[in-house]
């Protein structure tokens, strides 16, 4: 704790230091300033110094100086509990307080988030009466209750409502043509907790090393994630430090998530006039999915004596690669199903297997809840046509014959994921 302090006053003292060196002519001013400078940035004098100014500094959850550098509102501290209510909102999120005000006395700031222990800063050391705090200023000849009192302004409850012209506002509208005008305030915390959520995913090491093997066509067990349509907002232009302390810190960068609803493109539905698996699913489409299974089922083999290891990790990854396989021939499915209703009862369509109708089209909705035989039917077609691909050699390249162990995990897994998936009854 007492080495957090002190560097951080050496640091202050070094910059004070810096350009006033330069300037000195001789070495009796350079002494005479190193003397001035220890006394500045000496506990004993730079503590009541910085109890001064904090009145300059307050510590808000919204701050309005995001809608506008020169706004000046009441400054406010939401209390929200938190709730099981399924929305991102204050009081779901943890997140620190922002801060604003003189950026002359920013240092003060600084000076209280430093950390006394992993989970307390010297602020919360003021709030807490820390003892191992009050030791360290008694032992400088200093008042702890006063110099508490003094720092704790910087959160203050301000009982005031004080909005301004600059802030963004909203009607919201009540009974009886009546309304309330809102004055709209940013949680700088919740959209900082937000940027660093999104960082993280996208660029953690581990992302970075998954995308590197994308690029080299190489396997990733957990792969990647990615958010896309990402907005990047700017405040406070080239000074973000006139906004908030957060903003500062985030080089007035912020991210804006996409609300717009999904656009979906028209597809050209092919509907099957005699086997559906014959004519709407492309194997080659699947090339990329099968290959990774080879890779997985490669790995699986001993070479030496060419039985299956069946090492835990790697059965999962086949059994998450086939799952892919299998969601893939199920959406074709479906968007076959969703495209109308009553399409296979015309002559043109009278060739396709009564299961393939039943499934595909529901004009047999009520069959298909009532009649199993279908879904036997249909469960078998789909474990051969994925034994089929793999083991075609003009679309996997030196493939293994699938054992009856993989045979029977197929079909296990397709009885399974058509069980789990309500809308394809």
């Amino acid at each position: 704790m007492t080495e957090n302090i002190q560097t951080f006053l050496n640091e202050r003292k070094e910059l004070w230091l810096k350009d006033r060196v330069k300037k000195a002519e001789n070495d009796t001013e350079v002494a005479e300033l190193q003397q001035q400078a220890d006394e500045k940035f000496s506990l004993q004098e730079w503590l009541p110094d910085a109890a001064k100014r904090v009145s300059q500094l307050s510590m808000v959850s919204h701050p309005s100086k995001f809608s506008h550098p020169s706004a000046k509102t009441s400054s406010v501290i939401a209390q929200v509990k938190s709730a099981q209510d399924g929305y991102l909102r204050s009081g779901n999120v943890h997140y620190p307080l922002d801060v604003f005000g003189n950026a002359a006395a920013m240092d003060v700031y600084k000076f209280l988030s430093l950390s006394l222990t992993e989970d307390s800063t010297v602020l919360t050391g003021f709030e807490k009466d820390d003892q191992d705090l009050i030791s360290l200023i008694e032992e400088s000849s200093l008042d702890f209750a006063s110099l508490k009192q003094s720092f704790l302004v910087i959160k203050n409850d301000d009982a005031s409502s004080k909005t301004d012209h600059l802030v963004k506002q909203v009607y919201f509208p009540l009974e009886n043509n009546e309304y309330h005008l809102l004055s709209i305030l940013t949680p700088s915390g919740l959209i900082t907790r937000l940027k660093q959520s999104i960082d993280q995913l996208r660029f953690s090491d581990a992302t970075k090393e998954a995308k590197e093997k994308r690029k080299k066509n190489e396997h990733d067990v957990e792969g990647y994630a990615d958010i896309f349509d990402l907005t990047v907002t700017a405040y406070g232009g080239t000074q973000p430090q006139n906004v908030s302390v957060l903003n500062s810190q985030n080089a007035g960068r912020a991210y804006l998530l996409s609300s717009c609803p999904p656009s979906f493109e028209d597809r050209k539905i092919r509907l099957p006039t005699r086997d559906f698996f014959e004519q709407c699913l492309y194997s080659k489409g699947y090339k990329q999915s099968f290959k990774e299974l080879q890779v997985l089922i490669r790995k699986d083999l001993d070479g030496e004596t060419g039985k299956r290891k069946n090492t835990y990790l790697i059965r999962k990854d086949i059994d998450k690669t086939l799952r892919k396989i299998i969601e893939q021939i199920l959406f074709n499915a479906f968007c076959i199903r969703k495209y109308k209703k009553e399409w296979s009862i015309s002559d043109s369509y009278k060739t396709l297997p009564l299961y393939q109708r039943i499934w595909l089209d529901d004009f047999y909705e009520e069959q298909r809840k009532d009649d199993d035989e279908w879904f036997e039917e249909i469960s078998l077609r789909i474990s051969k046509w994925i034994i089929n691909v793999y083991e075609d050699k003009e679309i996997i390249e030196n493939s293994y014959m699938l054992g009856s162990g993989e045979i029977l995990a197929v079909k296990e897994i397709v009885k399974e994921l058509l069980d789990e998936d309500k809308e394809f009854f």
